[in-house]
């Protein structure tokens, strides 16, 4: 389905006449990231449910990051000279953070446990965008742009989680070490297990707002560079084609 409609998008640009100069640009960027957002989402989902976890007897640490590419194409109602354009994207997300905590207290029984875990969490989602742009003073070979967009794209999330816990049992340490790795479907049937709902998160959001530079490098290859908030800060490059 998606091949489908990036493929009917394509062709659909491909047709539109090109008689009217400067009005379509069709762009390839790349981006990278701090992901802010993720933080919040994974303690108040995810925390509450490891075993054991206690924030009076230990630490838990996250750091998050990320990266974005795709393609864009844009429509520009004033022409070559016009600041005012539209445009639809493609993209590609890769939301990525890592937790670290160790635990010193007692379980259920009253033993003493010390614990140690580490894990990854990746949200991977195909998004489509749609934004607003204005090009301040086109007309330069040189010149700032500011933006607005938003979009959505479906939810594909991949946990891996490492544990080492040692219970001591009648003064013997028992140590137990596990991998764990869960997808999307593992944790909506989870979620949906506990809670007997379904998991609150279907579509992943994306909010877009950015600042950067347009530089000309011919009169139709453009190079930009920009600074934006897109769930978290991010640092994009891009080139595109103005026909």
């Amino acid at each position: 389905m998606k091949r489908k409609v990036l493929f009917t998008m394509i062709i659909a640009f491909l047709m539109i006449p090109i008689s009217a100069k400067g009005m379509f640009e069709f762009g390839l960027h790349f981006s990278t990231w701090n992901v802010n957002m993720i933080a919040p989402l994974v303690e108040d989902r995810i925390i509450p449910e490891i075993e054991y976890w206690d924030p009076e007897y230990g630490s838990l640490k996250f750091s998050s990051n990320g990266n974005n590419y795709g393609f864009e194409f844009r429509f520009f109602p004033g022409g070559e000279k016009g600041s005012f354009s539209l445009g639809v994207s493609y993209e590609r997300n890769n939301f990525k953070m890592r937790a670290d905590g160790k635990y010193n207290g007692r379980d259920n029984r009253g033993r003493s446990i010390k614990a140690e875990a580490s894990g990854t969490i990746d949200i991977l989602p195909h998004s489509f965008n749609f934004s607003i742009r204005w090009d301040l003073s086109p007309s330069k070979r040189v010149h700032p742009f500011i933006g607005l967009g938003f979009g959505f794209g479906s939810l594909d999330i991949l946990i891996k989680f490492h544990s080492k816990i040692m219970t001591n049992i009648n003064g013997v340490d028992l140590i137990r070490e596990q991998d764990d790795r869960w997808n999307t479907e593992d944790i909506k049937k989870e979620y949906r297990k506990k809670k007997g709902e379904k998991f609150p998160l279907e579509f992943f959001p994306i909010i877009h707002i950015n600042f950067g530079l347009r530089g000309k490098i011919t009169d139709n290859i453009h190079l930009l560079g920009e600074v934006a908030v897109y769930d978290g800060l991010m640092f994009r490059g891009g080139i595109s084609y103005r026909f």
